[in-house]
């Protein structure tokens, strides 16, 4: 696979749910970890099924949730939660994947990757209180 065929992702966001699935306002309450994002259109890469593998690592630099592994640059990387999306060719617009929370969690930096067809398609941070 070449770099123009590889999946784009934008519009990333890390969202506290409480246990009603709600959003929750404090992240020591929430009980679940929704990241949503979207996947614009790319008339270079291959359709069919896809699957996303996503990694949120805590202030603490714990990994949260848990998916089993997947293979990255000869490495085997542990992942939050994956998921199967259909890629059809056309932009997929706010795909949502979830990590449940067995602990409470802390104010601070939050760290979501993102990885599909062995390419990471992205990294960011997002501040929860």
């Amino acid at each position: 696979m070449t770099l123009a065929e590889k999946l784009n992702v934008t519009s990333v966001s890390l969202t506290p749910l409480n246990n009603k699935g709600k959003r929750e306002k404090k992240v020591k309450k929430a009980k679940q970890l929704m990241v949503t994002f979207t996947i614009p259109q790319n008339n270079s890469t291959p359709v069919g099924q896809k699957m996303v593998f996503c990694r949120v690592i805590s202030p603490e630099g714990t990994l949260l949730g848990g998916a089993g592994s997947f293979s990255f640059e000869g490495a085997t990387v542990p992942c939050s939660a994956k998921k199967v999306l259909e890629y059809e060719g056309h932009e997929i617009t706010g795909e949502k994947i979830y990590i449940d929370i067995a602990t409470a969690l802390t104010s601070g930096e939050y760290t979501v990757e993102l990885f599909a067809d062995n390419y990471r398609l992205y990294r960011g941070n997002f501040s929860l209180k």
